[in-house]
């Protein structure tokens, strides 16, 4: 008989903050179903940027060549409980700064909300949900099977976000499940990077 994939939990619940504040980031950072409100209310965040926009650097981190050789890897490093490598997968403030924040209406003057403020929340959060994935999923050797986007895909012109990143893997006893060890994937060129570790 087929049994549904076992979903191993790896979220995190962390005190709230204000909540216009925390959509924007999350809308690109990945956060889980229902914690960021549609596309269209982010004033056509979704929408390509027009032949007018300021170009925006190239995103300049760790890529690679498919979600799946990302997600292999940091598969190795949870189990091996390598927190500084992991970190060093995901999108750097540099590239956030420089690449993402332009794209986003909260980086328009009225908005008042600064790269170096919504950098610092979606950093934290990321490095609270990366502590948390890893005292839970330290020393589990895990096989990738697929990985899935089962969020939406904006495209900000030279990179797309691909949210809501789920793994479907394989324990050594041969269980499947799945796992959210990462939030959303950032592609460009046909090339693939962590955005943060923000899960929930």
């Amino acid at each position: 008989m087929n049994k549904e994939p076992r979903r191993f939990r790896c979220g995190s619940v962390f005190p709230g903050v204000a909540a216009v504040l925390v959509a924007a980031v999350l809308f690109v950072c990945g956060g889980g179903r229902g914690d960021a409100p549609p596309a269209e209310k982010f004033d056509a965040v979704s929408e390509a940027p027009s032949a007018t926009s300021p170009v925006t650097p190239s995103v300049d981190g760790i890529l690679f060549d498919s979600p799946e050789e990302a997600a292999r890897q940091a598969l190795e490093l949870v189990a091996a409980g390598d927190a500084e490598r992991l970190s060093r997968l995901a999108l750097s403030e540099t590239d956030f700064r420089e690449a993402v924040y332009p794209r986003l209406p909260a980086s328009r003057p009225e908005r008042n909300t600064s790269a170096e403020f919504l950098w610092g929340m979606l950093h934290q959060r990321s490095r609270h949900a990366l502590a948390f994935t890893l005292d839970r999923h330290r020393g589990q050797r895990y096989e990738l099977i697929a990985v899935d986007f089962v969020g939406e895909t904006t495209d900000y012109g030279p990179f797309q976000v691909h949210r809501e990143t789920v793994l479907t893997v394989e324990t050594p006893d041969g269980e499947r499940g799945t796992l959210r060890i990462f939030g959303s994937m950032l592609e460009q060129d046909g090339r693939y990077q962590i955005f943060s570790y923000v899960t929930d």
